[in-house]
């Protein structure tokens, strides 16, 4: 238990959901000394913001319109294509979580974008499919002007969550 976590952030008794749900979030990052009350999961589960994460918004608010649009684009494609899917923030990215698992993540470069699969094998799954973008082992890069178009964004999904337990030593979300 993070009994200093604990002495700073005390929360008020009777919060309205959102502080609450905001407290419990910040409770499993720093200290998770014990679960997510269950009645508390039910409520954040009918809460329409269950699965946004405010660290991404404002991470979008710091990159150029241009690019800002193209990541708004794919973040709503991947929750389409996963809607139960859970944002986050990985190796300081924004970034999505299925089962507990990083699937995927974006950012903004000065170039364009680029979407990580969080593996080292999905790009090597999927060569003939990005074969035209510029990429990486682990970052497939996009724009400024193009949108990954919505069945290689379910490609590369379906192959990440296929891959399953299955860690590689070059699982990461580097370039």
């Amino acid at each position: 238990m993070n009994s200093e976590w604990h002495k700073r952030h005390v929360l008020p008794k009777g919060a309205p959901l959102g502080q609450r749900i905001a407290w419990h979030r910040e409770h499993q990052k720093r200290c998770a000394c014990r679960p997510i009350p269950a009645q508390l999961q039910k409520e954040m589960a009918g809460s329409p913001n269950k699965k946004r994460e405010p660290a991404i918004d404002e991470y979008l608010t710091t990159v150029i319109a241009e690019h800002r649009v193209l990541l708004q684009a794919l973040r709503k494609t991947i929750h389409t294509v996963v809607p139960e899917v859970e944002e986050c923030i990985s190796y300081r990215l924004p970034a999505f979580r299925l089962q507990g698992r990083i699937i995927a993540g974006f950012s903004a470069t000065s170039k364009g974008c680029s979407y990580y699969p969080f593996s080292g094998t999905t790009l090597k799954t999927l060569a003939e499919e990005i074969e035209s973008y510029s990429h990486t082992k682990s970052a497939l890069h996009f724009g400024p002007k193009e949108r990954l178009p919505t069945t290689l964004v379910r490609k590369l999904l379906k192959a990440r969550i296929a891959e399953g337990g299955r860690r590689s030593s070059t699982d990461s979300p580097g370039p």
